[in-house]
């Protein structure tokens, strides 16, 4: 007869939840009144809304348009979970002050484990208690706003949370007793624990809480649902291990240069950057990290502020980083006072340099065979931009669109290029063009005629198609017989403002020549060719 190991106690955790805490993130950072009807969308949809929005009938899952015909003056601003992280941050050194070793689970839910604050406080309701108490007095006296805070104790990270999502406003404090997790959790549906998947067929089998869950024998579910099914068949018992890594408080790497008195000359206040720049970098390279992504402040005198946050496709050095100083100068400088003036109209009192995205240097190590421009192209790029100003040299890449031009996505060199969400490339674009791009695109479409046999116009009629065959291509300089052609493609874009719809041709010519051409059924353009 064999028995089984002994089961290590469960780890009891200490969790704090801050509801829609998105949403108030958003509104201090914005600085929106707490009445204001505020929602935040993630590709056209709404993730979170304040209690006005709600009592409007805007809901997470609701697409935009739907929200604001519910809510005709609701605000809508995009999610910014970064800035959720920096506004959330000074939260996490609150509970520090008094609970050591927190784990940030995500911005607006922090936990630590619960023995060192037990038996600190006299217990785990008092340790819980305390930490309301006082992170509620910080709301109050610094931030200048109430929040609502949840605490909970519970056996388990899983638990914890959802106790504390349990609690209500009268009660924001809740401790369940050591083993009584999966008593419970048996009352909550299955998807709390399940995917989508592993929950609608949970469902479909006549199980839909978790205690009915847990009543399963754990072999046959994770034979049935795999490495999955294990883990949420044990969350469901209450047997939830989790790790809490207690978060490594960065070293502060902004640096923040004071002009005393303030000035307006450009190459002093590059001079004064440039130790700066350097220190910064030197911190990076000591804490074996890279950064990618900094934002620049700029303090003007007597109290205006610009904030840019500049990318950078592979690592910012001291010289980067002083280029991102000088071209936001320039940024400030009106068209009377040029920066080859060195003056702005503007007296400076403050440039501050902070971090706004770093990784391990180690992710960043080149391969064998390099992964980046060569040197040598750099500084001729680079030297050229500085001649020619920031935007002066341009990269490109492909973009979403339906026509040509717009998925041509044109950026400075030496910032990052824009992600596949900010190019859209996501989107199904329908009336795109499939297959392989001409290899030549225009910078403005060519006007061009297509003519019959005997010299007429060819014409497309209501459903697109061609009135007539088509034989002569007449291009800007040059007159071309069409040997073969195919459409037509068409493109019906914004209908609810211009109902005009235009049709897509292929054209290969006896030059062995292939065009890309557009027409809105009289005129004719060329947008590419295949080379």
């Amino acid at each position: 007869m064999t028995t089984s190991p002994a089961t290590a106690d469960p780890v009891r955790v200490l969790l704090l939840w801050c509801p829609g805490w998105s949403v108030l993130a958003t509104r201090l950072i914005q600085g929106i009144p707490a009445d204001a009807a505020l929602a935040l969308t993630d590709r056209s949809v709404i993730v979170a809304a304040s209690d006005a929005a709600v009592a409007e009938g805007v809901t997470a899952g609701l697409r935009l348009r739907q929200a604001q015909h519910r809510c005709p003056d609701l605000i809508v601003l995009p999610q910014d979970t970064l800035a959720e992280t920096r506004a959330f941050e000074p939260m996490v050194r609150i509970i520090e002050d008094i609970v050591p070793d927190v784990h940030v689970v995500r911005p607006g839910i922090a936990a630590v484990k619960a023995q060192g604050p037990r038996r600190f406080y006299g217990g785990e309701s008092e340790a819980a208690y305390a930490l309301f108490s006082h992170l509620r007095t910080y709301a109050e006296r610094d931030l200048r706003t109430s929040i609502d805070l949840r605490v909970a104790v519970a056996d388990g990270l899983f638990t914890a949370e959802h106790a504390a999502r349990n609690t209500t406003i009268a009660t924001p404090v809740t401790v369940i007793p050591p083993g009584g997790s999966a008593a419970f959790l048996a009352g909550l549906p299955v998807s709390t624990a399940c995917d989508k998947q592993m929950s609608h067929l949970l469902q479909r089998m006549g199980i839909r809480r978790l205690g009915e869950f847990a009543k399963l024998p754990r072999d046959q579910v994770h034979a049935r649902f795999g490495a999955a099914g294990l883990h949420a068949h044990k969350l469901a018992c209450g047997q939830d291990a989790p790790t809490l890594n207690a978060r490594t408080v960065p070293a502060d790497l902004t640096a923040t240069i004071h002009f005393e008195p303030p000035t307006d000359r450009v190459e002093q206040i590059i001079a004064r950057c440039r130790p700066a720049a350097a220190r910064f970098t030197e911190q990076l390279t000591h804490s074996s990290l890279v950064c990618t992504e900094i934002r620049v402040g700029v303090q003007l005198e007597p109290d205006g502020l610009l904030e840019r946050i500049w990318r950078h496709p592979w690592q910012f050095g001291q010289t980067e980083i002083l280029d991102r100083v000088r071209w936001q100068l320039e940024d400030i400088a009106t068209d009377s006072t040029t920066i080859d003036d060195e003056a702005l109209p503007y007296r400076i009192c403050t440039v501050q340099i902070s971090p706004e995205s770093v990784d391990a240097a180690a992710h960043h190590a080149q391969g064998l065979w390099g992964d980046r421009p060569d040197e040598r192209i750099e500084l001729a790029l680079t030297g050229l931009q500085h001649r020619l100003g920031h935007d002066g040299v341009l990269t490109s890449a492909v973009g979403g669109g339906r026509l040509l031009h717009e998925r041509r996505i044109l950026w400075p060199w030496g910032d990052a290029l824009p992600t596949e969400r900010e190019r859209r490339l996501e989107q199904p674009w329908p009336g795109s063009m499939p297959g392989p791009a001409p290899a030549t695109v225009f910078a403005q479409a060519l006007t061009v005629r297509v003519h019959t046999a005997d010299g007429t116009a060819v014409t497309v009629n209501e459903r697109g198609a061609l009135r007539s065959e088509p034989v002569w291509l007449l291009l800007p300089t040059d007159r071309r017989r069409i040997t073969s052609w195919a459409g037509p493609w068409p493109i019906n874009q914004r209908w609810w403002r211009n109902p005009a719809t235009v049709n897509r041709f292929q054209l290969a010519d006896n030059d062995d020549a292939a065009w890309l051409v557009i027409t809105d059924g009289r005129q004719w353009w060329a947008e590419g060719r295949y080379d």
